[in-house]
C-alpha cells in the first residue's frame, strides 16, 4: 500500500518526502496510507500481544518487559496513522519515535530468543535500521525520504519475518510438531 500511495500522490518524491506526507491531513493518499498503517498496527499488536500472553515455545526471560519493548512499536504504528504529522505534531513524533527506535531495539533483542539463523537476519535489520536513524539527521546525504524508508523498511521485514517464524514453531492441525 505505500507504493500504491506514492504512486498514486501528485508530485510526491521517494527521495524527499516523508512517508507521512502520504497520510497527512489533506493529502489525496490519507485513508490509503492512514488505513493501512493503522490496520498493520493494529495485526501487529494483536500478534505480539498474544505472542506475548499465550506464551510460545521460545524461551524469553523477563515475558512481560520483553512484550512492552514489542508491544510500542506496534501501539506507535497505530497512533501514527491517527495522528497525522499535519495535526499534533508533537504526538505524532513521540509516536515515530516509538517505532523508530524501540522497533529497532526489539528486532535487535529477538537475537536472544530466536533460533539461527533468523537470530543473525533479526540482529541485522535492527542494526542497518539503528544505522540509518543517523542518515535522517543528515538528509543532504541520501535524502530524507531515503533515510527514512532505510529505517521503516527493515522493521517491515521484519515483522514479516518473525511472523512466519512464529507460525513455524506451531504445532500443525493434523498433531504433528
Amino acid at each position: 500500500f505505500n507504493t500504491i500511495a506514492e504512486g498514486s500522490y501528485p508530485d510526491y518524491s521517494v527521495a524527499t518526502n516523508a512517508l507521512s506526507d502520504l497520510g497527512a491531513v489533506g493529502a489525496p493518499t490519507a485513508l490509503l496510507w492512514d488505513g493501512q498503517l493503522f490496520a498493520a498496527g493494529v495485526l501487529g499488536f494483536a500478534g505480539m500481544f498474544l505472542f506475548f500472553c499465550k506464551g510460545s515455545s521460545l524461551a524469553i526471560n523477563r515475558r512481560r518487559l520483553t512484550g512492552v519493548l514489542f508491544l510500542l512499536p506496534q501501539a506507535g504504528t497505530i497512533v501514527v496513522s491517527l495522528v497525522p504529522e499535519n495535526t499534533i505534531l508533537a504526538l505524532h513524533t513521540v509516536a515515530a519515535f516509538l517505532v523508530f527506535t524501540l522497533g529497532r531495539i526489539s528486532t535487535i533483542y529477538a537475537y536472544r530468543f530466536t533460533p539461527p539463523p533468523f537470530r543473525y537476519f533479526s540482529a541485522l535489520l535492527g542494526l542497518v535500521s539503528l544505522g540509518a536513524i543517523l542518515l535522517i539527521g543528515a538528509p543532504s546525504v541520501v535524502g530524507f525520504g531515503v533515510a527514512e524508508r532505510l529505517v521503516v523498511y527493515p522493521l517491515q521485514v521484519w515483522n514479516i519475518a518473525f511472523a512466519a517464524l512464529l507460525m513455524s514453531l506451531q504445532p500443525q492441525r493434523d498433531g504433528r510438531a
